[in-house]
């Protein structure tokens, strides 16, 4: 009899094969898509940020020469020549009065500027530091010489007798004398005095009412303004708030010794207002009591010459440019002027950003300031001459993302389960690999443009020079050396850069060659860490090399192994910060020659490691480095294509070490 049971449906036996044969390719292809649109992700992403990168360097270096250009304008500006500076030298308040508008005239026309300064034989003349020694009033007529006389009777009495009461007399019988303002202030404020000595506090405020009202605008023989000083008398709360508003908007030109002075005297007294508000008057004396202690030229003055220099004062950083004065006689002279920064974030970056056909969004930024911006990213360029405590910050345009076409694989979840559906998403996929790629070509195309506008730097620096030793001049022989070097480094800086994108351009395109041959690796090592070292020694860098010898045979491309060293070397000396210190060792490991580049620079974070030989791509305390992301990329190639491996070890903060290990063909 046959045997009894229950047939299994056909369905159930397709199914399984349906599985295996439809199915799991559509997944593996789902996934292949999913990973490949990653991958071109960060590609995009790495890109950009070149892009951006490139961008802020353009924008700092015209940023920088903007800036340069205007502040020589306003410092030859034909005012600042006929500048009313003192036959005998004394920087009177009312001296500085007149230096004040004079500057205030040439600031209208001059938005760049927002302080000027002079300076005699590095002494800060102008904004005024502190008052001149007392100079006593002139007697050229017989009234002045009888009020001489009354007043130093009356201060006989009032100082030496202590008799306030009897100085009062002499000092009121001088006053009544027809005589210049100046003198009747002195005899009034003195009348005051004695009247308050003499416990008449009603007639000393009359008395300093007085001189608050009709010569409140004069100052005495320590050059202190009479409204000043009769308002910290009388100690009246109606009158504090008004004088404290006239001080911080530089009613009188005080120095800063005494604003200091008064203004600490002032906030202790009734009605008194701790004000917080900006002061432009206030901020013009910080500003030279930041010079007195932070200005400091160095070499040698040329006629003619701007010069830029910056200095921190905690909590402020100023950027300023100076020349001598040139005006006949006055050669000892040097004037200047600090960089008004909120003009150049507000206005002058933005026009430059404009003129250079720039849509993202850039400004100027503290050193060390946390990065915060767009969405999207944030990168950094530093300025190469001026502006050493500030950064340009530079995000993409408003509106877009670095990381745009983030896809969701959630939504491919669900729609695992039709076979129809996987299959169309895969198409799905495909289509946008291939805009992707479209999008990633035309990256590579902005980046490419971005590198030739680069090599216009050291074209221009070569040509320069070139022409200027073409035109025959007597030049002296360490200016013409000078030439010689500039012209020798950018040529180095070019040939490096072409370097570099060819090797890369070649190796995009799967035409990279190597010529191999046997031999020892220290000779071709030795020779590339000497020329490198050579030129990181007179940057100052302390180079340390253990190069064994007697080796074993490996096989290698010379010029592709110093190359692979040349860029190892040139990054240890980026990133090597303040220890200047750069360490190589070649030495015989099992069945490797391993090469070791050490700095005790900035490190690496660990998150960071993996990403380190991608193309393009840098770490983000590479910021204002320089560099295109391919140096570590062509190294990783270089060691693929010698059978070796490329190691790093780095602690952030500490240092890295990048290690290549070469197989050895023969002991």
């Amino acid at each position: 009899m046959p045997l009894t049971g229950r047939a299994v449906p056909l369905f159930r036996r397709v199914l399984p094969v349906y599985l295996f044969a439809i199915v799991a390719p559509t997944l593996v292809l789902l996934y292949l898509g999913l990973q490949s649109v990653k991958r071109q992700r960060e590609a995009i992403v790495s890109l950009s940020e070149s892009n951006l990168r490139l961008s802020g360097d353009r924008l700092a270096a015209e940023l920088e020469r903007r800036t340069s250009e205007l502040a020589a304008s306003a410092l030859e500006d034909p005012d600042v020549v006929s500048l009313p500076l003192p036959a005998d030298g004394r920087f009177t308040p009312e001296v500085g009065a007149r230096i004040r508008n004079a500057f205030g005239r040439i600031q209208a026309r001059h938005p760049i500027a927002r302080h000027f300064f002079l300076l005699q034989g590095n002494a800060v003349r102008f904004p005024l530091l502190r008052a001149p020694s007392p100079q006593p009033l002139l007697a050229t007529s017989k009234d002045a010489r009888h009020f001489e006389q009354l007043f130093s009777e009356a201060e006989d009495q009032e100082l030496r007798l202590q008799r306030p009461d009897l100085a009062l007399e002499s000092y009121r019988q001088s006053y009544q004398l027809a005589l210049p303002d100046a003198w009747k202030a002195r005899a009034l404020e003195r009348m005051a005095r004695c009247l308050q000595e003499t416990q008449q506090a009603a007639k000393a405020g009359e008395a300093y009412r007085t001189l608050l009202g009709r010569y409140g605008g004069l100052y005495d023989s320590f050059f202190r303004p009479y409204a000043v000083v009769a308002v910290l008398e009388m100690k009246a709360p109606d009158l504090v708030p008004q004088l404290q508003r006239e001080m911080l908007r530089g009613q009188w030109e005080l120095t800063a010794e005494q604003m200091d002075y008064f203004w600490e005297r002032l906030i202790k007294l009734p009605g008194a207002q701790l004000s917080t508000q900006e002061s432009e008057f206030r901020s013009h004396l910080q500003f030279a009591q930041a010079l007195e202690a932070k200005f400091q030229h160095q070499g040698l003055l040329r006629p003619g010459e701007v010069y830029a220099l910056a200095f921190a004062r905690p909590p402020n950083n100023y950027q300023t440019y100076y020349t001598q004065l040139a005006a006949p006689g006055r050669s000892e002279t040097l004037v200047g002027l600090s960089v008004n920064l909120d003009w150049v974030q507000q206005t002058l970056l933005p026009q430059a950003s404009a003129d250079l056909g720039m849509e993202q969004v850039a400004r100027l930024v503290p050193n060390g300031s946390p990065d915060s911006g767009p969405p999207g990213g944030l990168v950094r360029a530093a300025f190469k001459d001026a502006f050493p405590f500030w950064k340009l910050a530079i995000g993409p345009a408003s509106g877009t993302n670095l990381a745009t076409g983030a896809n969701n694989t959630l939504v491919f979840s669900l729609s695992t389960i039709l076979v129809l559906s996987l299959l169309v998403l895969s198409i799905t996929l495909l289509v946008r690999d291939v805009f992707r790629q479209i999008e990633i070509g035309r990256l590579r195309a902005d980046f490419v443009s971005g590198i030739s506008h680069e090599l216009k730097t050291p074209l221009t620096l070569i040509r320069l020079y070139g022409e200027t030793l073409l035109e025959g001049e007597d030049f002296p022989e360490p200016e013409r050396r000078g030439y010689y070097q500039v012209i020798t480094r950018e040529s180095e800086r070019l040939t490096r850069l072409i370097e570099k994108v060819l090797d890369f351009s070649r190796i995009d395109r799967d035409r990279k060659q190597y010529h191999m041959q046997d031999g020892d690796l220290a000779a071709t090592i030795a020779d590339s860490v000497q020329i490198y070292g050579d030129y990181l020694k007179r940057r100052g860098f302390s180079v340390e090399t253990e190069i064994a010898t007697h080796l074993p045979t490996a096989r290698f491309d010379p010029e592709a192994v110093s190359q692979a060293v040349l860029n190892l070397l040139d990054n240890a000396a980026k990133y090597s910060a303040e220890s200047k210190f750069v360490g190589v060792r070649l030495q015989a490991g099992e069945a490797h020659v391993v090469l070791e580049v050490e700095d005790h620079g900035i490190g690496i974070p660990a998150n960071e490691r993996g990403k380190l030989f991608q193309q393009f791509y840098r770490s983000p305390g590479s910021t204002g480095k320089g560099g295109y992301g391919l140096g570590l990329y062509l190294v990783k190639h270089i060691m693929d294509a010698h059978g070796g491996a490329v190691e790093v070890e780095s602690e952030a903060g500490r240092g890295s070490r990048f290690r290549l290990s070469f197989p050895c063909t023969r002991s």
